[in-house]
């Protein structure tokens, strides 16, 4: 049968929309398998990634890594099969090795398969994908063989696509990871301090109305007074047009901070808008001072005081917050520089802060 327009358009539209699936290909290789009349359409996905194996994709099917070696060759980039050129069953046997003729016997076998058309096709990126159709009787047609060709191009681009999307989604896994460690959200207001978009870990906070509320029209409303006070006057500030930055306190415990930032709309004539990006704690003090302790040898009022001293408390403050003399606090200081390697508060603020007990 030939292949009309519309069925190959229809197929590439498929193949292009699988890349953003949560299974990928799934719609492609239902309805390819039921163009070709096949009785099985299988994808073999390798991801060109140490270890990271061999994927085979089959309708209706969830994922499976590929177990067989040989098998699995067939669809790597350094694989016997030249990309882009579909072969059948028995012009793959002038290529491969013995070991990879067997495992495909074996595969084949295994589906109940007699027939079988078979095209590879790789990426800048290292990524490799063998499309396998077999049929158990009658062998393919040559407008079969002409459709595989036509969608070699476009298997390459969506290839392409999904191993970017996959690099993504492991970057922006690993990158939300750390934001979530670093205690770090965003929130953007508007002028009036509606909330207009914010972040998951921002969303977070909301829920569980740590140091920051929304208001019943919307607004943030830090917990502090002082904090609410400090906001509305920055917001004043931005609607008069004046720009800059300003830092606001915004709980002790645990210790959050929060920086507000002027950011220019991008829409003509809107108002600018405000970055307010929060950042301190999500384990409590004592959680962080054990962690102190065991990094550096610390004793736990030494550990106490060294995270105090980090936030920026004078010695003197620290002391009585401590139920310390202040001389006393005065010695531990002394201890906790020479035992983490600092010369004074900052150096101590660097360390506390470059240090795993900031992703803890």
């Amino acid at each position: 049968m030939a292949v009309t327009l519309l069925e190959a358009q229809d197929l590439v539209a498929l193949l292009h929309r699988g890349t953003l699936a949560s299974d990928p290909w799934q719609e492609f290789l239902i309805a390819l398998r039921r163009r070709l009349g096949a009785r099985e359409v299988l994808l073999f996905v390798a991801t060109g990634d140490a270890g990271g194996g061999v994927l085979q994709l089959a309708p209706a099917k969830p994922p499976e890594v590929v177990e067989d070696a040989d098998m699995a060759r067939l669809a790597d980039r350094d694989g016997p099969l030249r990309a882009k050129r579909v072969f059948s069953r028995g012009e793959s046997r002038d290529h491969v090795s013995l070991p990879q003729r067997a495992a495909l016997d074996r595969a084949l076998e295994g589906l109940g398969l007699d027939h079988a058309r078979m095209v590879r096709v790789d990426e800048p990126g290292g990524a490799s994908l063998l499309l396998l159709a077999g049929q158990r009787l009658d062998d393919f047609t040559g407008a079969d063989v002409s459709l595989l060709a036509m969608l070699a191009d476009h298997l390459e681009i969506a290839l392409r696509t999904w191993r970017a999307l996959e690099q993504e989604r492991l970057r922006a896994g690993i990158a939300g990871e750390a934001v979530r460690r670093l205690n770090f959200a965003w929130f953007v207001l508007d002028t009036r301090g509606a909330i207009v978009v914010h972040s998951e870990e921002a969303g977070l906070l909301l829920r569980q109305r740590r140091a920051v509320q929304r208001s019943s029209t919307g607004c943030l409303v830090p917990e502090l007074r002082s904090a609410q006070g400090a906001l509305r006057r920055y917001l004043e500030q931005v609607a008069r047009g004046e720009a800059g930055s300003r830092a606001i306190h915004l709980s002790d415990e645990p210790w959050l901070d929060m920086l507000l930032t002027t950011r220019p709309s991008e829409r003509a004539g809107s108002l600018p808008m405000v970055a307010a990006y929060v950042h301190g704690e999500q384990p409590t003090s004592t959680e962080r001072s054990a962690q102190l302790q065991d990094l550096f040898g610390l004793t736990a009022k030494e550990a106490q005081l060294a995270l105090l001293i980090s936030r920026g408390v004078k010695i003197a403050e620290a002391a009585g917050q401590l139920g310390l003399t202040v001389e006393t606090a005065r010695l531990y200081s002394k201890r906790v520089y020479a035992k983490t390697g600092t010369r004074g508060q900052a150096d101590l603020v660097r360390l506390v802060l470059a240090s795993i007990v900031a992703l803890s």
